[in-house]
């Protein structure tokens, strides 16, 4: 705690309202035996998933209820997309600082924030996750292996046909004796637009769901 509070004093606090769009967050990059870390709060109790398209050799992400801890272990640039316990989804764009980095940055929730009429991609992702049906979608039971090995068994569980999308929701088991890290970037397929997951790590012996999402 002593350090967190010397970090925020380092670099002060940057309070920013929530929007759709991506915020951007300056994150100081390690090196010369420096470790400091970005912190992002968000106006939620916790956080319940992450979307990345991160290597976990360029950043380093630790999540501990409302808050993520970002470290850059490379000079790199990219999307973060964070889901709120609430169900909103948080835009980030991780930029490397040059001179000046953002010791704590706080988002703010919107009050008038109008919700979109047209169904998104994420709006389907979120009902994925919470079991809820938006209007037009179909949802069916599944059990189709999509990948295998000695280390980790990826399972089809679920499909949602939704007007302009297709989801899957997947179960993918930790078979080995070490903690298994999930990797969502390195999917890939024509017409994928959105990946999430529960957990970035899975323990020996257990489970997690990934969420997939297909423009049809």
């Amino acid at each position: 705690m002593i350090v967190l509070l010397v970090l925020l004093q380092e670099a002060g606090t940057r309070e920013v309202p929530y929007t759709d769009r991506a915020i951007e967050v300056v994150v100081p990059v390690a090196g010369d035996g420096k470790h400091r870390a970005t912190v992002v709060s968000f106006p939620e109790e916790a956080l319940e998933a992450l979307v990345v398209g991160w290597n976990e050799e360029d950043l380093s992400v630790e999540r501990r209820r409302d808050r993520l801890f970002l470290k850059l272990l490379r000079r790199s640039e990219g999307d973060l997309h964070v889901v709120g316990a609430s169900g909103t989804l948080y835009r980030l764009f991780i930029r490397p600082a040059e001179r000046e980095w953002d010791g704590h940055v706080r988002i703010s929730r919107l009050e008038s924030k109008k919700k979109k009429k047209d169904s998104t991609a994420f709006d389907l992702i979120r009902g994925m996750r919470s079991r809820r049906l938006l209007d037009g979608t179909q949802v069916r039971k599944a059990s189709a292996l999509l990948y295998g090995d000695s280390q980790s068994i990826w399972t089809v569980r679920i499909v949602y046909d939704a007007p302009s999308y297709r989801g899957y929701v997947l179960e993918v088991e930790n078979l080995g004796k070490e903690p298994l890290r999930v990797e969502p970037q390195k999917l890939s397929g024509e017409g994928l637009e959105l990946v999430g997951t529960r957990q970035m790590v899975i323990d020996p012996n257990r489970s997690t769901w990934v969420y997939l999402v297909y423009r049809r």
